[in-house]
């Protein structure tokens, strides 16, 4: 009977974590479209981010997340932009270098130089919004916390694409998951491993400190 009433436990909070991610995805889309995809996709990314960091932090679920995402997404809209441009131009700029490198230069060892250059700017943006939303710093700051995080963090960055790989997977073969919710279901396990490094670079400084 009681493992019974586990199972019955198990799969409502299940459901409930599936209904939660549909309406993240819903709202994620709506602001995404009403802000022009490109100047909606940081600040509604970072929305939901912040809606994970939220439950992981105990804070619970707001009563209405409609309004709770409108008030947050608006409050996002400037600065994530501002990041969010500022790491696609980077990443466009490594990008480019590569080509030209691999067409015109040739050269093995300036274009190992660049690939590594353009991997180490892909894990930055998995950490760039996480950063933003725990912190209030200036505008390059974040960058800079960034790549702390992901040089002092090599546990975490490894299982977010280990994460991210598995949701592939996943999906892969239970597309109807898709429909659910593809977005909070990527954004999930590099928002939790994101925060556990977040969490311990806070430990780290308050012990070099003590």
């Amino acid at each position: 009977m009681k493992q019974s009433s586990g199972l019955y436990h198990v799969s409502y909070q299940v459901g409930e974590w599936l209904l939660h991610c549909l309406k993240l995805q819903f709202l994620w889309f709506y602001w995404v479209l009403r802000y022009g995809i490109f100047l909606g996709i940081f600040p509604a990314t970072a929305t939901i981010i912040q809606a994970f960091f939220d439950s992981f932090q105990k804070k619970g679920r707001p009563a209405a997340l409609k309004p709770w995402f409108r008030t947050v997404v608006k409050k996002n809209f400037r600065r994530a932009n501002q990041l969010g441009a500022m790491q696609v131009g980077l990443l466009l700029f490594l990008w480019l270098e590569l080509r030209i490198s691999s067409t015109f230069i040739q050269n093995s060892l300036l274009h190992f130089f660049l690939l590594l250059l353009f991997i180490s700017a892909l894990l930055i943006s998995l950490y760039l919004l996480p950063v933003y939303l725990r912190y209030d710093l200036p505008l390059l700051h974040y960058f800079k916390q960034a790549v702390i995080l992901m040089v002092i963090s090599v546990p975490q960055t490894i299982a977010m694409i280990l994460g991210i790989l598995v949701t592939t997977i996943i999906l892969t073969f239970l597309p109807i998951l898709l429909v659910i919710g593809f977005v909070p279901f990527f954004l999930f396990p590099s928002s939790w491993f994101s925060f556990q490094a977040i969490q311990r670079s806070e430990s780290l400084m308050k012990e070099g400190r003590s």
